[in-house]
């Protein structure tokens, strides 16, 4: 009798990117490959117990070919609470189970889990605690190594210096954490080490002025996360592996660099039993949420010059978005295996699509930041693009079910709203058209890309309109769909569903919230929306006021563009700063230099009062009798928009079956009208 042996089922990445798909040894696990989902916000959480929410959405990374997920920053003790982030703890048994049924969840599709074991210190934030349901004996104050005052935005507080007794005890709460992770079936804990939380406090000087056997000296500064690393070890025995992430630079004066970071390393490898090193950058998020025009995998050297002293895998994290590059900074030896974080927040499909050869068909992370936004705000942790995340269960890959009877779906507008709807709607087998007015699709997303360092921006419309086509969707460009032919346009199409996508128009006349009203003589003057400016349809010289009312990256980097082709560039602005709701998606610190080597001059807490032909009256807001007179060539609007759904009226009042999405609803930004689309896709 003979026996049949099974083919192992080969894939087409696996030829294409072989390092990136090969097993490799963690301590004495074997790991099915190089991609790493690395420790992110897991906002997924009801008062820090993990919900159902969490393990559909770890699974749904698992299922997708991802060797090693690390949930990311969970509390070891109480003092660590950091509203705003709503993110798990590990200082009482509730998450247990929760742990266990991820743990199940994720070990099923072969990949293994780890947790990243956190303390916040000086970086928590007292506000949960002072709710008034909370419970009245809670701390109010942070706690660090020393009482140095948080520096990082107006008004942070001073920590409370810790005693030697609360020390120990936080260092007990790192073992007890670690026990429960391992009681919970983990495979793994990571210890967090990095970015300016307690355990960076205690290495770095900036932080660390104690004269106890806790600071001054570097041994000193060396004591804590050894003692906590010698405490993890101790709780999960000799099977599982701990690991750490610690940042290679600081970016920040007077704190630990490169040179410091690689003693601390070899230090560390001599006197504690770890089995990896996890490298990331900044010592909070200006650098750990780098700007989309950083290239891929910019922090190599730094985890290169890690891995030059270290014996353990080096982890390496850095805009890493294509498995082209995750394959050649791994043949390069610049790391041993990739971290993919913002990235998996963008595709959880990632590894699947890398494997299957499909990269094209990858959702890039354009670095957006939204994820940060919303995480640092007290949300949950969203992507700007894609709509499914944290939506897993009810959205999740599988789950575009085939309809049963195909319509014939007329979208009008290529913007992200419609072509999302057109996307999704295609993939569950409706005959779809897209009619956009432009020549290339896109809408306010390509618009933005054609701002100074903006231009991965772009890819967001370029995605959505090439999948939208591979599922099966026709786009028309060029078509103009108005009131005289949108008739003719459903007829030779034979339209049982329209869905109207058409956007919002910048009010050119500076309409905004301040007044109600468009800016008094507005119509004796040369007036021009930014959208004309990045394209190209208008060219102002001259003196230039760009007036915003958004403070968005808009009229700073159109103001950039401005002065860059000649123009004397002011921006007026009646907030207190420019680009002020850039803080929470760290883009300011990246778009006030490009500000100040343009030359553009910044007047702010001023608004419009008059504008005089070639001369504009600005008015203090705070004191109106404060004027100042200002010459203007042209005035630039980036002021508000005006929703377009003339076309869905004249539809719904004929009887069509129309829906509205986006910003022809209201005008919004990327990320409601990409969910929109998607929703409404499914809907049909």
């Amino acid at each position: 009798m003979s026996t049949a042996t099974a083919t192992p089922m080969t894939f087409a990445g696996e030829g294409l990117y072989p390092r990136l798909f090969s097993p490799w040894a963690l301590r004495n696990q074997e790991v099915k490959n190089h991609i790493i989902f690395p420790p992110t916000c897991p906002t997924w959480t009801d008062q820090g117990v993990l919900t159902d929410m969490a393990t559909a959405y770890y699974e749904e990374r698992a299922k997708h070919e991802v060797g090693l997920i690390i949930i990311g920053a969970t509390h070891v003790h109480r003092d660590s609470l950091a509203a705003p982030l709503m993110t798990p703890q590990l200082f009482n048994d509730d998450n247990v189970e929760p742990l266990r049924a991820i743990a199940d969840a994720v070990h099923a599709h072969g990949t293994k889990l780890a947790i990243q074991l956190w303390h916040s210190g000086m970086r928590g934030f007292p506000f949960p605690k002072q709710d008034p349901g909370y419970d009245l004996d809670a701390s109010w104050h942070t706690v660090s190594p020393s009482a140095i005052p948080l520096g990082e935005f107006p008004g942070g507080g001073t920590p409370k210096e810790l005693t030697d007794g609360e020390i120990l005890d936080v260092i007990d709460a790192f073992g007890t954490a670690a026990e429960r992770a391992a009681r919970a079936g983990l495979d793994g804990v990571e210890f967090h080490l990095s970015h300016g939380y307690l355990a960076w406090q205690f290495l770095s000087p900036l932080y660390n002025h104690r004269t106890d056997r806790w600071g001054g000296s570097y041994e000193n500064r060396l004591r804590f996360p050894i003692a906590c690393m010698e405490k993890i070890r101790e709780a999960v025995g000799p099977e599982m592996f701990m690991g750490y992430r610690i940042n290679s630079t600081s970016f920040w004066p007077g704190d630990l660099e490169i040179d410091d970071i690689k003693q601390i390393v070899g230090d560390l490898e001599q006197r504690v039993d770890v089995d990896y090193v996890s490298v990331s950058a900044g010592v909070h998020h200006a650098f750990i949420h780098t700007p989309m025009e950083f290239e891929a995998g910019w922090e190599k050297g730094y985890a290169r010059a890690v891995k030059d002293v270290s014996t353990k895998p080096v982890f390496l994290v850095g805009r890493i978005t294509t498995p082209e590059d995750a394959e050649r900074l791994l043949e390069e030896e610049q790391g041993d295996a990739i971290c993919l974080a913002r990235q998996m927040f963008a595709d959880p499909e990632w590894g699947r699509k890398a494997r299957e050869g499909r990269s094209e068909d990858i959702r890039r992370c354009v670095a957006a930041n939204l994820c940060w936004r919303k995480a640092s705000t007290g949300q949950r942790v969203q992507c700007v693009y894609n709509p499914t995340m944290g939506r897993e269960s009810r959205w999740g890959a599988g789950t575009l079910t085939p309809v049963a009877e195909p319509r014939n779906v007329v979208v009008v507008g290529g913007g992200p709203s419609g072509l999302e709807c057109a996307r999704v709607a295609a993939a569950r087998g409706h005959n779809v058209t897209v009619l956009e007015r432009e020549a290339d699709p896109g809408g306010h997303v390509r618009l933005q890309s054609l701002l100074p360092s903006r231009s991965e921006y772009g890819r967001i419309g370029t995605w959505l309109a090439e999948q939208a086509v591979k599922n099966g969707a026709t786009i028309r460009t060029g078509t103009d769909v108005t009131e005289d032919n949108i008739a003719g346009l459903l007829d030779e199409l034979r339209a049982d569903k329209v869905v109207v996508a058409t956007g919002a128009s910048i009010a050119v006349d500076g309409f905004q919230g301040w007044t109600a009203e468009a800016l008094p003589g507005h119509d004796t003057a040369s007036l021009v929306g930014w959208d004309d400016v990045v394209t190209g349809r208008a060219t102002p010289t001259g003196d230039v006021l760009v007036v915003d009312d958004v403070c968005d990256v808009v009229a700073p980097l159109t103001a950039v563009a401005l002065a860059n082709a000649g123009a004397r560039v002011k921006i007026v602005t009646r907030w207190p700063m420019i680009g002020m709701d850039t803080i929470l998606d760290v883009y300011l610190e990246w778009i006030l230099p490009q500000v100040y080597r343009a030359g553009v001059e910044m007047v702010c807490d001023r608004f419009v009062k008059e504008i005089r032909g070639k001369e504009t009256v600005l008015q203090n807001v705070h004191a109106p009798d404060d004027e100042l007179v200002l010459p203007s060539d042209h005035l630039v609007m980036v002021t508000a928009r005006r929703a377009e759904h003339a076309l869905a009226d004249l539809l719904a009042e004929q009887g069509v079956d129309v829906a509205t999405i986006g910003c022809a609803v209201a005008p919004r930004g990327t990320y409601e009208a990409v969910f929109e689309g998607h929703r409404e896709g499914r809907r049909i």
